[in-house]
């Protein structure tokens, strides 16, 4: 009971600190005060705990960041008063309410759904919870894992905290972040139109807006197999289906999916809707994006500036290109200036940008993550240190051809016509927002609006990944993360810019946009109605049984700091125990040596491997060979834990085991 109620001191320490960081860092409208303090405060404590991290025990950095977050707060806002206390609380219960909500559903949802990194996520949650920050990889203790884990670190800090199993503890982060996400896009979009109908509509835009794949179904038969004929599935798509024009009838197969398929019509490879939004970054980058969208405008005075660099040095670590694309933005927005002004002069204004630019990436390049590793690389070698590898690489080729790469669908020539047809169906109709989102950039540029000007030319970073392949060790498909940085405006701006335009428009002009709107919504909106059905039904992520959380309660973060854990299910062990194990070159691929230990885990093998401990399960047991069998009821193995219960998947009597064979010599 303690601990839970220490950790919703925790959450409150944290959350009054943003709501103190909001109102005194800016001049936000009461109104936007509480969606946006719960925002900054999360975020801002969360990237003062990673920094506290590097050389804190866990529990010191967690409680750091939350009560520096505090202690911010309290300082920008003394002295405190009546008048400045009733500014935190919200104008509306309604805000309170759907915060809540919106954090339950999507939490429910998640606890049904094993899909996309969890086999990564939940490791590295683990190590981070027992202090591995910045994190390294999971499966070797002697590479970094150069990650955008800044919303792993959160789940960390409430597995820590609050007691809860790092899935469930995952779950809850991706539920909290779902909830700032919508609420603050619902009050951007309607403090931009002064609509309320405009706003509910753009959060559900926000939700639901993704690619239009299934509108192939309404081409005759022979175009579709035509099409087919050029495209070359990838990844899960080529494990699901034989070819696009079958794959369009069938389901698509991934593990861990809802107890109801989802259509592989209605999926997408390029613009996935926001509600999939299962990865290692969830939600939490776009809240973090529309959140620097509101409060930049508010800006006091060297308060906020000081807030801001601190949200922009965690979009680095979340979003490593989409801070780079923003940037990018912002110089192509001053070159863009000072062609129309026909003068280099620096406006004013556009001073603490570079400011801002140059803090933030000063702690980019440190805090760890993508863009920690990248300047590790290109300082490294010249200062001679011989350090750790990095579990990353990135490079990039010149594609001769404009290709947009989709994780379904594959490599897709805009300059073929049936591949160019497969693209603009899998981008979908948010295309037809460039123009306006254009013209809107340029006339932020001529108002000096800065930040929304750069989210517009930053654009043009992903339209230059259509000349760019991506060869590092996150595999092709990472290319179209590059054009998300063109899609993200589009998503961002089209609802507000579009109502606006559409008020003095034909009725038949309304129309047509509202189709459009609906034909980008609907295949968001039948995969949200399918993985709602995961709610009720709760999974165990890992191949993980009942008895593997009884062991989890009782040895987390028990063993010895060092201790290496050998497990056949490489994952499960690091999860249980919080402890590394040495198994795998990538995520994907195995060591040989490793290979060769699992098919014959001869205790002595294992100790000159390096390993301590032996974590393995009854049906492990029946698949070992009468010797490994017999040499692990040898008098030097020693029985640490065991946990007796039924399998959930074949209701049969079952127990893992874990033991200590550090006296096999």
């Amino acid at each position: 009971m303690l601990e839970k109620l220490l950790f919703i001191l925790w959450l409150l320490t944290w959350t009054l600190g943003g709501l103190l960081l909001a109102s005194a860092a800016f001049h936000l409208p009461r109104r936007l005060t509480f969606g946006v303090g719960l925002t900054l405060g999360a975020v801002t404590q969360v990237w003062f705990a990673n920094l506290f991290g590097f050389f804190l025990p866990a529990p010191a950095a967690f409680w750091t960041g939350a009560l520096l977050t505090l202690a911010l707060g309290l300082i920008f806002s003394w002295p405190l008063n009546f008048d400045k206390l009733r500014q935190l609380i919200p104008t509306s219960w309604g805000q309170i309410l759907a915060l809540l909500f919106l954090t339950y559903l999507f939490t429910a949802i998640g606890r049904g759904l094993l899909l996309f990194e969890d086999y990564q996520n939940l490791p590295t949650i683990s190590l981070m919870a027992r202090g591995d920050i910045p994190p390294t990889f999971a499966l070797d203790p002697n590479v970094r894992f150069g990650y955008h884990y800044l919303m792993l670190l959160f789940a960390a800090q409430v597995t820590l905290l609050s007691g809860i199993v790092p899935w469930n503890a995952l779950d809850l982060t991706r539920g909290f972040f779902f909830a700032p996400t919508l609420l603050l896009t619902y009050l951007w979009v309607g403090r931009m139109t002064r609509s309320r109908l405009a706003a509910y509509a753009g959060a559900l835009f926000a939700a639901f807006a993704g690619g239009a794949r299934w509108l192939l179904l309404l081409l005759p038969i022979t175009w579709v197999a035509s099409l087919s004929q050029s495209i070359t599935l990838l990844g899960s798509a080529a494990q699901s289906v034989p070819d696009l024009a079958r794959g369009l009838l069938l389901p698509w197969a991934i593990n861990g999916g809802a107890p109801l398929p989802f259509p592989f019509a209605f999926v997408n490879g390029i613009t996935p809707p926001l509600i999939l939004s299962h990865g290692g970054s969830g939600m939490m980058v776009s809240a973090l994006t529309v959140l620097i969208l509101i409060v930049y405008r508010f800006v006091r005075d060297w308060r906020g500036g000081l807030v801001m660099v601190v949200l922009l040095a965690a979009l680095a670590n979340l979003s490593e290109h989409a801070y780079l694309a923003a940037f990018f933005g912002l110089g192509l927005a001053l070159l863009f200036h000072w062609i129309r002004t026909r003068s280099i002069k620096i406006p004013r204004d556009f001073l603490p940008w570079i400011g801002l630019g140059a803090a933030s990436g000063f702690f980019a390049a440190f805090q760890g993550g993508v863009l920690t590793e990248i300047v590790r690389g290109l300082l490294g070698p010249r200062a001679g240190a011989v350090s750790q590898a990095s579990y990353f690489t990135v490079g990039f080729s010149l594609n001769p051809r404009p290709t947009v790469i989709s994780g379904h669908l594959g490599l897709l020539d805009l300059t073929n016509p049936r591949q160019l047809v497969v693209a603009l169906f899998e981008i979908g109709p948010i295309l037809l927002a460039l123009p306006i989102v254009a013209v809107w950039g340029w006339k932020m540029l001529k108002a000096h609006r800065w930040w929304d000007a750069a989210l517009v030319f930053g654009g043009v970073m992903g339209i230059a990944s259509l000349f760019l392949q991506y060869e590092g060790s996150a595999g092709v498909t990472a290319t179209s993360r590059l054009f998300g940085d063109l899609l993200t405006p589009l998503t961002l701006f089209a609802v507000p810019l579009l109502w606006t335009w559409a008020k003095s428009r034909s009725v038949r002009v309304k129309q047509t946009l509202l189709l459009l709107g609906f034909v980008t919504i609907f295949g968001g909106l039948i995969l949200f109605g399918i993985e709602m059905t995961a709610a009720q039904k709760p999974v165990l992520p890992l191949a993980m049984q009942p008895m593997d959380i009884q062991i989890y309660n009782e040895y987390w973060d028990k063993l010895e700091p060092d201790a290496l854990v050998f497990d056949t299910l490489p994952a499960r062990a690091v999860t249980i125990f919080g402890r590394f194990t040495d198994s795998n070159e990538t995520w994907y691929v195995p060591k040989q040596s490793w290979i060769a230990l699992a098919q014959n885990p001869f205790l002595r093998d294992l100790r000159a491997a390096g390993y301590d401990y032996f974590y393995y399960s009854l049906i492990n047991w029946e698949s070992f060979s009468p010797e490994v069998q017999s040499a692990l009821e040898d008098s030097c193995v020693k029985l640490v834990v065991q946990a007796d219960g039924i399998r959930s998947d074949t209701l049969r009597p079952s127990w893992v085991r874990l033991v200590d064979i550090r006296g096999c010599e």
